[in-house]
Order: C-alpha cells, then sequence, then structure tokens
C-alpha cells in the first residue's frame, strides 16, 4: 500500500503534463466501463434470445478464377461490378479474413487494398435489399475489435449503411424499424449513428399504441441514445394501462429507459404497483433487473411512497446475501433522497462492502460513504466506521481511477469528513491546484459545495492538525459559496417556506428582547443562513451587534464582535432552523450534513439554539441565559 504522501506525488505527477481530463491516456482497465454494457446486454436478452457476439458463418461462395482474397480486392469494383450478391460475398470473406489474423499474417480494416472494396461497398449499397441490408448489418456485427469508428474504411462502411437505412425509416413500419434497430446493437453503433435515432423518432408517435414487446424494446433504443422523446408520458400511460402484460425483467428495461434519460414516473400509482411486483418476486427477480428498478424507485419516489419503500426494503433484507455488490449499494441507495433510513438492509449491506473493499469501485465507494454519512447513521459494533475507514486506508492504491474521477475523489472526502473520518495528507491532495483544474476545468469557482465544505472541514475541525495542508482558493471559496447558498429572506420577494420561518423568529425574537437579530450565513458553505444574536451575561440581556455585512467567508468570533471579541461574558447565540429534511424520516435523528452544521458552529464558540420547522410552522422555544428564561411562539 502506498503511504498517504506518496498519493500527493503520484497525483500531482499524473496530472502535471496534463491538466484537462481529456488527454489522460489510461490504460483499459481502468478507462473501460463494464456495467453499462452488462446491464444494456441483459436488457437485450430480455428482448430476444440472440447471442451478442454472434459467429460468423465460412464464407462459402467462390471468387470464380482467382486465387484468393489478396487478389481480388486490387480490383473490387471490376470484380463486383454492380451484383450486391458479390459485394456481400467479398464483405464476408474481408472479415472473415479479419478475424483469422495473426502476427505473421496480419490483416486488418486498415489495409490500404481494401479501399477498391470500400468504394465499391459504399456505391451498392443503396441497391441492397432489406434483406442484404441486415446481411451486411449481421457480417459487420461479426468483427471482434474496432480499433476506432472513425477508422476511414470501417468509418465508411457503416455510415454508407446508416444512411440507407435512414433514407428507408418512411417506408418502414414499426415492426420492420425495430428488426433493425437490433441489427444495429451489436454494432455498438447506435449513438453514433442516426438511423436509430430517427426511427424511434417516427415510433414516439404511437406510444401508447405499441403493443407490450414493441413498448419494450422501443424504450431499451431510448435508453441506449439517452434521448428522451417528447411524449415520454405516452410511456407510462401504456405500461400503466398494461401493467399485468409486463413481466419483471421488461418492467426493469422499461425503468432502464426512464432513469438513463433522467424522466421520473409521475404516477404514484404505477409507483405503487411497480413496488409492489417488484416485492412479491424479490425472491426471483435478477440481479440487473433489480437494480434497474431500484433506481427508478430512487429516482422518483417522494413522501407518499415511503409505507410501500419500507415494505420492499423488509422484503429485500433476508436476500442481501445473494445479491451482488451493485444491488446492495441500490438497496442503500433507496430512499436516500427523501431521507429513509433502513437499518434492516444497511447494516447486511455494510457486511457486505466491509469483506469487498478492494472490489469496490471508487464511485461505488463514494455513494456508500454518501449513505452512511448522511443517514448519521451508527450501527451495532461500529461496522459502519470499520467499513469508512477501510475505504479511506484503501484510497492510496486507486491513484488510477482517483486521476479519471477526480470530482468524485473530492466528494468521497467529504462523505468521509460528515462522519469524522479523514487523512490531512489525502484532503491536502485533493486542493493541489493541477488537481483541482483536473477536476472541475479552469473555472475552479464552477465547484460543488462539496469543495467548500471538505475545505471548511479542514479548516474548522482540523484547526492546528492540518498545518500547512493545501487549502481550496479562497477567492473560488468565495464564488461557490455565493452561487450555492440561498438568498437571504426579503419580504418583498416570494418566500419559501423556510424564508417565512426565518423572518417569523426573527420578528417574534427581536419584539421580545427589543433588540434586533440578524439573519446571516455564519457557515457560508451551508445552503441555508441562520439568525445571529449577542447575550451579555453580566448584563443578563441581549445587546445589539451592529449590521454586519454580507460576506461569504466564514463568520469567526472575532469577524463578528471585533475588539470585543476577547470579552469572554459576551455570548454569541445562533438560532439554527432545522427543515424536514435536515432530519432523517420518522426518526430524530440530524442527517449527517446538518449534524455537522451544529458541531462546527459550536467549534467556532457559537451556543446553539435547535429549532424544528413543523408542517404547520408553528414553534415554541425555550431561551435560557444567567438571567432567567424566555418563551416566545412562532405561527
Amino acid at each position: 500500500m502506498l503511504k498517504t504522501g506518496r498519493l500527493l506525488s503520484l497525483v500531482v505527477r499524473r496530472t502535471s503534463c496534463a491538466p484537462r481530463a481529456r488527454r489522460l491516456h489510461l490504460g483499459a482497465a481502468v478507462a473501460v466501463k463494464k456495467y453499462t454494457d452488462t446491464e444494456n446486454d441483459y436488457a437485450l436478452s430480455v428482448l430476444r434470445n440472440v447471442p451478442m457476439v454472434k459467429e460468423l458463418a465460412p464464407a462459402t461462395g467462390p471468387l470464380l478464377e482467382w486465387e484468393g482474397l489478396d487478389e481480388v480486392l486490387p480490383v473490387a469494383e471490376r470484380w463486383c461490378g454492380t451484383d450486391p450478391e458479390r459485394v456481400l460475398l467479398l464483405l464476408r470473406h474481408t472479415v472473415e479474413r479479419v478475424q483469422r489474423a495473426t502476427e505473421v499474417q496480419p490483416f486488418t480494416l486498415e489495409d490500404a487494398r481494401l479501399a477498391g472494396f470500400v468504394e465499391a461497398f459504399v456505391r451498392t449499397v443503396p441497391d441492397f435489399t432489406d434483406d442484404q441490408l441486415a446481411r451486411a448489418l449481421g457480417t459487420l456485427a461479426a468483427l471482434d475489435e474496432i480499433r476506432s469508428i472513425y477508422q476511414p474504411h470501417y468509418l465508411a462502411l457503416w455510415t454508407a449503411l446508416d444512411a440507407v437505412c435512414l433514407d428507408r425509416v418512411t417506408g418502414w413500419n414499426v415492426d420492420r424499424l425495430l428488426h433493425f434497430a437490433d441489427a444495429w446493437y451489436p454494432l455498438r453503433l447506435v449513438k453514433q449513428g442516426k438511423f436509430v435515432h430517427k426511427a424511434i423518432w417516427k415510433i414516439s408517435n404511437r406510444l401508447r399504441k405499441l403493443t407490450p414487446d414493441q413498448l419494450v424494446r422501443t424504450v431499451f433504443y431510448i435508453n441506449l441514445t439517452r434521448v428522451p422523446v417528447e411524449n415520454m408520458m405516452d410511456i407510462e400511460v401504456n405500461l400503466q394501462h398494461n401493467f399485468a402484460a409486463f413481466t419483471i425483467a421488461d418492467v426493469a428495461v422499461l425503468c432502464m429507459g426512464f432513469f438513463k434519460t433522467e424522466t421520473p414516473v409521475r404516477s404514484a400509482e404505477l409507483l405503487e404497483r411497480i413496488y409492489q411486483k417488484v416485492t412479491a418476486e424479490v425472491a426471483t427477480v435478477e440481479d440487473i433487473a433489480l437494480t434497474a428498478i431500484l433506481k427508478l424507485l430512487r429516482y422518483s419516489s417522494r413522501i407518499p411512497q415511503v409505507p410501500a419503500m419500507h415494505a420492499l426494503l423488509d422484503a429485500l433484507a433476508p436476500h442481501i446475501p445473494r445479491l451482488s455488490l451493485q444491488a446492495c449499494l441500490h438497496v442503500a441507495l433507496l430512499g436516500s433522497d427523501i431521507h429513509v433510513c433502513h437499518r434492516g438492509t444497511l447494516e447486511p449491506v455494510v457486511d457486505r462492502f466491509a469483506g469487498s473493499v478492494q472490489q469496490l469501485r471508487l464511485k461505488d465507494a463514494e455513494r456508500i460513504a454518501f449513505v452512511l454519512a448522511h443517514g448519521n447513521v451508527a450501527l451495532q459494533g461500529g461496522r459502519d466506521e470499520a467499513l469508512l475507514r477501510a475505504i479511506l486506508a484503501d484510497l492510496p492504491n486507486r491513484v488510477p481511477e482517483i486521476v479519471q474521477y477526480p470530482r468524485c475523489y473530492i466528494a468521497l472526502l467529504h462523505f468521509l469528513s460528515l462522519r469524522g473520518i479523514h487523512d490531512a495528507a489525502l484532503i491536502s491532495a485533493a486542493f493541489e491546484p493541477r488537481f483541482l483544474q483536473l477536476a472541475y476545468g479552469r473555472n475552479i469557482g464552477g465547484a460543488g459545495r462539496e469543495a467548500v465544505s471538505l475545505d471548511a472541514y479542514a479548516a474548522i475541525n482540523l484547526e492546528g492538525e492540518y498545518g500547512i495542508g493545501r487549502r481550496f482558493p479562497p477567492d473560488a471559496f468565495r464564488l461557490v459559496c455565493k452561487l450555492t447558498q440561498d438568498y437571504l429572506p426579503n419580504p418583498r420577494y416570494k418566500l419559501t417556506k423556510s424564508d417565512r420561518m426565518l423572518l417569523d423568529l426573527q420578528g417574534t425574537f427581536g419584539a421580545l428582547v427589543r433588540e434586533p437579530c440578524q439573519i446571516l450565513h455564519l457557515l457560508p458553505h451551508y445552503q441555508r443562513p441562520d439568525i445571529l444574536f449577542c447575550v451579555d451575561e453580566r448584563a443578563g440581556r441581549v445587546v445589539p451587534l451592529g449590521e454586519l455585512a454580507a460576506t461569504h467567508e466564514i463568520r469567526t468570533r472575532a469577524s463578528v464582535l471585533g475588539e470585543r471579541s476577547r470579552d469572554d461574558r459576551l455570548r454569541l447565540v445562533a438560532i439554527v432552523v432545522g427543515s424536514w429534511n435536515c432530519y432523517v424520516r420518522d426518526e430524530r435523528r440530524r442527517t449527517g450534513g446538518y449534524a455537522m452544521k451544529l458541531d462546527q458552529l459550536r467549534r467556532l464558540h457559537y451556543d446553539t439554539l435547535e429549532v424544528r420547522q413543523t408542517g404547520v410552522l408553528h414553534t415554541r422555544v425555550f431561551l435560557t441565559f444567567g438571567m432567567g428564561s424566555y418563551c416566545f411562539s412562532s405561527h
């Protein structure tokens, strides 16, 4: 294992000559995204029982009087003439030759001898029948590896086929369009070509009338293109109307299409039926199907779905040991957006992950750290903390992944810090200027809240320990805070529920003590402001602070009180309003981010008064100081 200091030097070395992410050249083991292909291949297996890599039968047609392919290729245009069958025969011989190529007898599509054949192919393709067109696609699909889809000869072959398919879209019905979309998929060119996009556009005009089989196949290609059609709602209507006709695998493919196009399911009734179907079949559903469905349920579910969510999670708990790590991760993530924390599934998921830390992707580690940090949950025996510390200890072994996914690395360190787990050297590495540029581009001020929150953690929680470690640039810190925090509430503009409550508390408390209190962002890396006032213990009363200018810097005691900061009898008090999303649902436990906010305020020598926002916006608060107690209500 590399030491943490070594990680810093490696990250800097990796980024020193490549400040932009697209200039990095990583090995295939790092760069390839395997899971997405597995998911799509599973979806295709649901649609049709066809092997993904087709074996090409040996070419049986004769090459006439010529001795072989080497003699035919230079005169391919003359040999093929205008006969499509000869063009297809020569294509099959060519692909077969490429498949048999060895180091001793190399032969690739880049071979200069293929130029004549490529010209003949492009010229003849418009004359292909539909059957010949499908055979040509099947022949090209047999190629195991393509160095680049933009290699000139290969590019000419597939773009010629794409153009002809595109021209025939208007004359093909739904079944024919989907048949040719299926023929294109093994080439892995659905996103690059124009035909499938155009075919889906045509089919989208009749989504409500498609049969269940046609709908599933159509949504599969919407998933591949990742471009939602204008009437995605029609898919929802069709699914809901014919729900009984879809298997759990069909539902999984449909969920992929919604999730990959970032389209939530809006029908509460449909969501309820999906929950019920998965809960009923949880013992037999396949991992990939379950993962796809869980993704959409997390993306679409709101408060009314909480009972169904708990029922599904209760049913899933006994099956965690048999699930893949990916499926386990999405079980843990279900409900995180609406602050649901289900211990029954979280505990066995953490146990699964604890024994597989080295097998986790960096993104998986970041996501499970998010679940544990956001839920602020303490599991029996400290298993959650042990897993997070194991993830931290494994980071020095993940330099290639960190360089490839730098923002994920910073987010992971932030989530670990919410649980008080950190390594100063790793945080310093994250704030190395070239690494920040790798993560956020030249405009570091466009970073997310994870970066400024991690920097604030180093400044407040690690004061004295962090030493000379690097920090997020101050100018960029202020800009990110300005862009990510709420405006201070102003009665002249439209107010949110939280804004109204802040103003109500400010007005009620100010009238009670007859001194103004101010709404400020004491911690600028948090979205919402707090109410600040000052108590003089000697006089037993609230004293004015004076008008404090708005700033996007952390408000220390010195920055608020100035020369009076040395007066120990002056107490700064922050009223912190906790809305519903500051607490874990159905529990009184604070979320990790909100708990960290209260902790950081105390570390900065603020006394905190926590006000929990209720549904009816009614708050009764007792404030206790040296001179007694105040009580006021907010309606």
